[in-house]
């Protein structure tokens, strides 16, 4: 699972500008490095609005309110999966490949069909969910409350499909900003204003739902400006639109397996927790759940830039290389995920706070997930590996059997041990098919993500943690030993990993982004070490 993405996110690295046979393993390196930075930059944004987004929703609404809302966005999720028909994936891999050979016909004929028919196939399911609703609410989750959100939550479906689509064309024509702008920000910044002010006037679910309702809608408006201004052909009667919709069907439907198994395994614990136990649990959950998946974001900044190398280097015959950029861009996944992961295991209370009292009774959730995350960020981009080295039928199955364990571990777990339950079942059902796609990629291509610098970070992880749990341990009450621990254990993670000391590479790559920002004259000794390295 390490590093594993939606088949669009991969098709749009790759179709990126290559690598040729010429380019060193340390420009390889650099372009990695450069690129996480921006998927990095781009990604802040949209994680902060949506973690404000959360505790204005937990604190407005309570762990049982909060749990039905929830539940309805789980299923919204899903049925948006279905609603694509995978066109996510086909629309960025086909007018990609039309946009690079110049093909307007083509390109017009791919974004009519995949929007069109995502927009009809989502339509027909919000018919479906309106219908069902009654059904879902009363006899599948057992809460009445949920009917009347899931029949405005269908209203919405078209739309919230329609912004999907609408950000991976743009993907697929190789515009990120207009990308990010659509997919990650608009959607949640358009709901988080519209749920503050509906609070602010008394409104409680019915203000949520309305606001979500809402976004949908602005951001699939947005969705299509964006599209019409980047592909002006859409508009030009001169062209007329050149189709390949077996082509598209035939590519997109396979990518629709691969992603509904991923979002499945996301989606699944509380899914079932819904079916097994309370709405209740599912807000506390979520909650608990969204702190701990934060670790991996540095999986996820570093897999999009390194996604495009990996098959680059694995077809052209450079395995030595790929096994050197694979073992250093895991590193940099370890290190930069270590202070986080330490901090949410050992003192997971004073985040839970932001969204409410109530919601400290999630803390057990989040050291169990967060352990999850960190075992699943310490194996880099392994899925990724597999999938780009032409074995992604073989991720296909791992997935599947993947969300086969995890339903079963959740039916047994939850109505012994309820949220913890959910949250070991995941956790040793991502964990064991990482143990699997390590033999996998041992076996098939002779490379592991481990080298003898990746103990660099473990060591300094080690002495943090132990130092910070000490520290936090001596310290009452629980708040003041959560934020002191938090404090301590960052502090001394950085100072160890200062004092053990980086490899030459990422001393290169960070010393110019330090000087910039001023940050490399307070590292002692920092001016003479870059001045050795220029002259060497």
């Amino acid at each position: 699972m390490g590093g594993s993405t939606d088949p669009s996110a991969v098709f749009s690295a790759v179709s990126s500008p290559q690598s040729s046979p010429g380019v060193d393993l340390e420009k390889l390196t650099r372009r990695v490095a450069r690129g996480s930075g921006i998927v990095f930059a781009g990604q802040v944004a949209g994680k902060i609005i949506g973690v404000c987004l959360q505790v204005v929703l937990s604190r407005g609404l309570g762990p049982l309110l909060y749990g039905t809302y929830t539940l309805a966005v789980s299923v919204m999720k899903i049925l948006r999966e279905v609603g694509t028909l995978g066109l996510h994936g086909g629309v960025v891999r086909f007018s990609a490949e039309a946009q690079a050979k110049g093909n307007q016909a083509r390109v017009k004929g791919t974004l009519t069909a995949s929007l069109g028919i995502g927009i009809v196939a989502s339509a027909a399911l919000a018919l479906f969910l309106y219908a069902a609703s009654d059904w879902l609410a009363t006899t599948a989750f057992s809460d009445a409350g949920l009917e009347p959100v899931l029949r405005a939550f269908a209203a919405a479906l078209p739309f919230y499909t329609l912004t999907f689509l609408a950000s991976r064309a743009a993907r697929g024509l190789q515009v990120m900003t207009a990308d990010v702008a659509v997919g990650t920000v608009a959607q949640p910044l358009v709901n988080l204003v519209a749920v503050s002010i509906a609070f602010l006037l008394g409104w409680a679910l019915d203000g949520a739902v309305a606001a979500f309702v809402l976004s949908t809608v602005v951001s699939a408006g947005l969705g299509l400006y964006v599209v019409f201004r980047i592909a002006p052909v859409l508009l030009d009667r001169d062209v007329i639109a050149s189709y390949d919709l077996g082509g598209l069907i035939g590519y997109s439907l396979p990518v629709m397996g691969v992603t509904l198994t991923a979002l499945f395994v996301d989606q699944a614990d509380r899914i079932m927790i819904g079916l097994l136990a309370s709405s209740a649990d599912v807000g506390i959950y979520n909650v608990a759940a969204l702190l701990a998946t934060q670790v991996r974001f540095m999986l996820t900044s570093v897999s999009a830039a390194f996604t495009p190398l990996i098959s680059d280097l694995y077809h052209t015959g450079r395995r030595d290389d790929l096994r050197t950029l694979f073992q250093t861009t895991t590193r940099w996944i370890v290190t930069l995920s270590m202070p986080l992961g330490l901090v949410l295991i050992l003192f997971p209370e004073p985040l839970l706070w932001l969204f409410g009292a109530d919601f400290l009774a999630g803390a057990p959730v989040v050291m169990v997930l967060a352990i999850s995350s960190l075992l699943n960020a310490a194996v880099g981009t392994i899925g990724l590996m597999l999938q780009m080295s032409d074995h992604e039928r073989l991720v296909l199955i791992d997935n599947i059997v993947l969300a086969v364990i995890n339903v079963g571990l959740n039916l047994w777990l939850i109505p012994i041990y309820g949220t913890v339950g959910a949250a070991v079942a995941t956790a040793v059902s991502i964990t064991a098919i990482n143990v699997v796609q390590y033999a996998q990629l041992r076996h098939l291509l002779g490379i592991t993500p481990f080298s003898l610098s990746y103990l660099r970070p473990l060591a300094a992880g080690l002495g943090a943690g132990l130092l910070g749990w000490a520290v936090g341990a001596a310290l009452e009450p629980w708040f003041l030993h959560g934020v002191a621990g938090m404090l301590v254990t960052g502090m001394t993670y950085i100072g160890l990993l200062l004092w053990i000391g980086l490899p030459e590479k990422d001393w290169e790559i960070m010393a110019p982004y330090l000087k910039r920002t001023g940050l490399l004259r307070l590292i002692p000794g920092a001016n003479a070490k870059g001045d050795r390295d220029r002259s060497a």
